[in-house]
């Protein structure tokens, strides 16, 4: 599936075969599911072992024909613990890197062809330079979000992604692991709720800063783009286009306003426009007191609506809401479909993949391209503001 970028709109022929190619994976991954009993068993490294890579191990661990057998990451007892833990589960210790602190250590990871693919979970500043690494090297990789933080980035992944279309890449938007949402996202594009009108998205963190890399933007891109691309990576599932332009408006320094070194977003809200009509409405913010928190994903049509983490349809005239067929899913069964991705050889299985990164991204660098100049934004104009590629420094 090609990457949408200048021309956005799509003609019903182009947004069929889109779709087509979107649900595809799942079909295929769940083929390949119950029709190997016995996986063949896949070399995986990791890259970046702390809070989110620490869980990714676990759950690569508890998974059938996985051998853990390299482990990269510049915090010693991160390292230590890591390889411990992999030790502990299976009697073998994988091979360390990162023990002299060299941020560039994974490389010589990616240089063994004994490795079938990596898993990385870095702090977002490494990760459009990881991701472009592991094309140049034909590493097949899952990768956390976001894909990258600047428009310079995603041009070096594309023209990697050009040379090498056949790596497989799958980006940790684990919502896309619930074959419930997918058959409700489904239903939206096939016309049950109608025209689609507006966008109702929010997400209300509690009080409070998560310290380290996330509070400056150069290391985690702000907030928009660290954790905001869950629910623009479902936008881009739903409509199969990039917004026209984005507006938005916030507040800094609301937490922790003494740390001068703090340079992200507390509170934000935006108007993103789609083609044809369709608004969207988000706001996302770490200032919610207890009781105050929760998210919500729902999209207004003209012949209903639907709650797509609730993976629910309500259609106007009727009471009981229509429910999503199929199981639900997260991390586990999004890190399964990936392995099973390399497996088969096939860049097309993943249920996210470098198309949706980028997509997702996008509209995160809109709404900061529009906090920073406080005016309405385009997709032409965000894309001309290429940014200066992060530093690659580490910072435990």
């Amino acid at each position: 599936m090609e990457v949408v970028t200048m021309d956005r709109r799509l003609n019903r022929r182009e947004f069929v075969q889109v779709g087509a190619a979107v649900f595809t994976a799942f079909s295929g991954a769940m083929i390949a599911k119950a029709g190997e009993a016995q996986p063949k068993t896949l070399r995986v490294g990791f890259i970046g072992v702390g809070g989110r890579g620490g869980g990714l191990l676990q759950t690569a661990l508890s998974l059938p024909g996985i051998d853990i057998v390299a482990i990269c990451d510049t915090n010693p007892n991160r390292l230590k613990n890591a390889l411990s833990i992999v030790e502990k589960k299976t009697g073998k210790q994988p091979q360390g890197y990162g023990e002299d602190r060299d941020p560039f250590a994974y490389r010589k990871m990616l240089e063994r062809d004994d490795i079938d693919c990596v898993v990385i979970a870095t702090p977002c500043n490494w990760h459009g330079q990881m991701y472009v690494d592991c094309l140049n090297a034909k590493k097949h990789f899952y990768g956390e979000k976001p894909i990258a933080i600047t428009v310079r980035e995603i041009e070096m992944i594309q023209e990697a992604r050009k040379r090498n279309p056949d790596v497989v890449a799958q980006i940790g938007f684990q919502w896309a692991a619930n074959m419930a949402r997918a058959d409700i996202i489904r239903k939206i594009r096939d016309g049950m709720i109608g025209e689609l009108i507006e966008g109702r998205f929010y997400r209300y963190n509690g009080w409070g800063s998560l310290g380290r890399w996330f509070n400056r933007r150069e290391l985690s891109g702000d907030w928009m783009l660290e954790q905001a691309v869950h629910e623009f990576n479902l936008l881009w599932w739903v409509t199969q286009t990039h917004p026209i332009a984005a507006y938005a408006k916030g507040r800094r320094n609301v937490v922790e306003p003494e740390n001068k070194e703090r340079n992200i977003t507390d509170y934000y809200t935006a108007i993103i426009e789609y083609p044809n009509g369709f608004i969207v409405h988000y706001t996302h913010g770490w200032i919610s007191p207890p009781g105050y928190t929760g998210m919500s994903c729902r999209v207004i049509g003209t012949k209903g609506g639907a709650d797509i983490l609730d993976c629910t349809i309500q259609l106007r005239g009727q009471q009981q809401p229509i429910r999503g067929e199929g199981p639900g899913g997260d991390t586990r069964e999004h890190m399964r479909n990936f392995f099973d991705a390399v497996r088969e050889g096939n860049p097309k299985m993943v249920y996210a993949g470098i198309e949706n990164g980028i997509a997702a991204s996008y509209v995160g660098l809109m709404i900061r391209k529009s906090l920073d100049e406080g005016r309405r934004i385009t997709f032409e104009e965000m894309l001309q503001d290429k940014g200066e590629l992060p530093p690659l420094i580490v910072v435990d």
